[in-house]
């Protein structure tokens, strides 16, 4: 009997298989399955104990394990032989060249379908509003007449959550909504505007749709570097737009230290900042604001649609009054504004420890994804900036040839320019980590390969 059919013949025991396991959910149990495929010890061709062995050893239904299975499968990570059985199907498996080298290297998979480009969401991560939405809506008055003021629970969690007293506060539909409706205050047409060497792609399209000259400004592990910002003060800049932790694309993320450093380079300026602060709920770092030392020249910025899901599309914004406050006054003229019942939702879901447990679990979760992906980038000898974050920023000869040539591999990333100037954009790619489970490896390894080729 050779080594496959007696892989075969003997399924892993369950009690085997499951030892170890943190989190008996459906996505936790695919979760630790395809972490022990990454790692080698399942092999390809293993034969998988039944579904049934495996709920009996977890105490868990039955059900919970088949759509366990049915995740690995989406992943390409497992492939079902009717009745003889489900077996490991392994596409990051160490070629025999790099496993006599010792090497962690991964075999290049014929088709890989991912586009890391756009946001995703594992689905069991996403906070379900529906009961929320019914208490909100059962709470409401509805012949009341609705304003633009902020409703009094997400005032309350703001204040609780916010890293300086804001003088004031508001709420939009998201970030972009919120910086285009500061920029139509306080930008004209030409007026410069701060942003980090790479920056959101939000901020981009709004700034750009404002025509405002935008300045890019260097940075490090801890954002903006101050000596870089007073510079730049010398075009007189009527906006300043940064990150604070969980920045996209760099990944830095802002010390309490660079919060009063910059501070000081912006005291007395005529110049408003702007947090953007768009995966709050997701992030292990505590939140550092310039808001600390100037709370009447910054305006933060919190969304929580990368956290709660695409539905729930809103954001806080709390900061300098003569600011918010005409906001606001503006809201009140167009409507602009998420109705009360959408507002209550929101606070009923910050409130409920079972939608903070599962968000908890998001912000674990994505966080892997990134650290996996920047592991295998250093297997190869590639670097990445940042700290923590959903995107990793990486230096190719070539943007353009490598999203080509990884387009044809199916992969979809983004090129530096959607995001940089021109100079770094043409030598950096935006890959999205979230939508990625266990293909850390094949991406670094078609990656760099991809890069290799494209320098030459």
């Amino acid at each position: 009997m050779n080594g496959r059919e007696r892989l075969a013949a003997d399924p892993v025991p369950a009690r085997a298989l499951v030892d170890g396991l943190s989190e008996p959910s459906a996505r936790g149990i695919a979760d630790h399955v395809a972490r022990l495929i990454a790692q080698g010890r399942l092999v390809d061709g293993t034969r998988l104990p039944t579904v049934r062995a495996v709920a009996a050893a977890l105490h868990v239904g039955a059900t919970t394990v088949a759509t366990a299975w049915t995740l690995l499968r989406n992943d390409r990570l497992i492939r079902s032989d009717g009745r003889n059985g489900t077996f490991v199907r392994n596409l990051c498996e160490s070629t025999p060249a790099t496993a006599r080298a010792g090497a962690a290297d991964a075999r290049i998979p014929e088709t890989l379908e991912l586009d890391l480009v756009t946001p995703s969401y594992d689905v069991d991560l996403v906070p379900d509003p529906g009961p929320h939405l019914a208490a909100a809506a059962q709470s409401l008055v509805w012949h009341s007449v609705e304003t633009a003021e902020v409703e009094d629970g997400l005032a309350e969690d703001a204040h609780a959550a916010w890293p300086f007293v804001p003088d004031a506060l508001a709420v939009t539909w998201s970030f972009s909504d919120a910086l285009a409706q500061i920029a139509s205050l306080v930008v004209a047409p030409g007026d410069r505007v701060l942003v980090e060497s790479a920056c959101s792609p939000e901020t981009v399209a709004v700034l750009t749709a404002h025509r405002a000259q935008i300045v890019r400004i260097p940075c490090d592990a801890a954002g903006m570097v101050p000596s870089e910002v007073e510079r730049a003060m010398a075009a007189r800049p009527s906006l300043i737009v940064l990150q604070p932790r969980m920045a996209d694309p760099l990944a830095h993320v802002v010390t309490a230290q660079r919060a009063y450093e910059l501070a000081s380079v912006l005291v007395d300026r005529d110049v408003l900042v702007v947090e953007e602060d768009s995966a709050a709920a997701l992030a292990s770092s505590p939140a550092a604001s310039l808001g600390t030392w100037l709370p009447g020249a910054t305006v933060l910025v919190r969304d929580y649609r990368r956290a709660y899901g695409p539905r729930v599309r809103m954001a806080l914004v709390g900061g300098s009054a003569p600011v918010v406050d005409r906001m606001r006054v503006r809201q009140e003229v167009t409507g602009s504004f998420p109705p009360l019942l959408a507002q209550r939702t929101l606070s009923m879901m910050l409130r409920d420890p079972l939608v903070a447990d599962t968000v908890d679990r998001a912000g674990w979760r994505y966080a892997h994804r990134w650290q996996a992906l920047n592991r295998a980038l250093q297997q190869h000898g590639v670097t990445v900036p940042g700290v923590e974050g959903l995107a990793v920023w990486v230096r190719v000869h070539d943007a353009t040839a490598v999203v080509r040539r990884l387009a044809a591999a199916g992969i979809r990333v983004g090129l530096g320019s959607d995001v940089a100037g021109d100079e770094e954009g043409r030598r950096h790619v935006r890959i999205a980590t979230t939508a990625l489970h266990f293909e850390h490896a094949a991406v670094a390894l078609l990656l760099t390969t991809q890069r290799t080729a494209a320098a030459g």
